[in-house]
């Protein structure tokens, strides 16, 4: 679905003047979708700002309804609200919470009698290996960062409005302030989510996906430098 060339051009006008104007508050939000928009190639030296041309208006349109099945705002809404409401942390936490309850020894014979090429067994051996090491909140962080990412794809693509944007993000962004203790332990979580999601536990997988957040913690043009995790958001 294409949207008009007003719509285009009017957009195009307010991501000019934002990206001079953009508040903390507001790069704060965007920086929970960081990963994501690191590996997409959207960079922080530019306030994670999207460039609007023809080539970046088909590609976003396409890579939005090809993953997520996006083509509107209600379908966008939609995949928003499966995101809000847990995504892919309610199966991590289900996981969590039956495992934790067992014995150690428990935990292993019951995940060695699912079959190994299972994505089932697979999620059991990624919640095993990391539930101890994550908060209450599990890998929320993987669910509302796609959030963010959404939320700023849907903005730029006319399907709500920025403003609509920013209002939408900052109730999850409140929820993140709250359950993670600063940046690190948030893409730590993000990654964890990322890998429960995709099924894989190589090395291989979770080293480039770990190189992502070491630049965001040690670039000190990174908003994860810039910006205090405890920051107001109000």
């Amino acid at each position: 679905m294409l949207i008009s060339d007003s719509l285009d051009n009017g957009r195009d006008n307010e991501n000019r003047r934002n990206k001079a104007n953009i508040s903390d508050i507001e790069l704060w939000c965007y920086a929970l979708g960081a990963v994501l928009f690191e590996m997409n190639g959207v960079d922080f030296a530019n306030n994670y700002e999207l460039e609007f041309t023809e080539e970046n208006d088909a590609l976003h349109r396409q890579s939005l309804e090809r993953d997520w099945g996006i083509d509107s705002r209600e379908t966008l809404l939609d995949n928003l609200n499966f995101l809000d409401d847990g995504g892919h942390n309610v199966s991590f936490m289900t996981i969590r919470s039956f495992l934790s309850a067992l014995s150690a020894s428990d935990q292993q014979r019951y995940i060695a009698a699912i079959p190994n090429a299972t994505k089932e067994y697979r999620e059991h051996r990624i919640v095993q290996a990391y539930m101890n090491r994550l908060p209450a909140a599990g890998i929320a962080a993987w669910d509302w960062g796609r959030y963010v990412n959404l939320c700023k794809y849907g903005a730029f693509l006319g399907y709500i409005s920025r403003q609509e944007a920013l209002e939408l993000i900052m109730p999850i962004a409140v929820k993140a302030q709250q359950c993670y203790t600063g940046w690190y332990e948030y893409g730590t979580s993000y990654l964890i989510g990322r890998q429960f999601w995709w099924g894989q536990t190589t090395e291989d997988s979770a080293k480039r996906m770990v190189e992502y957040v070491h630049r965001l913690m040690i670039d000190a043009g990174s908003p994860w430098n810039r910006l205090d995790w405890n920051m107001s958001l109000n």
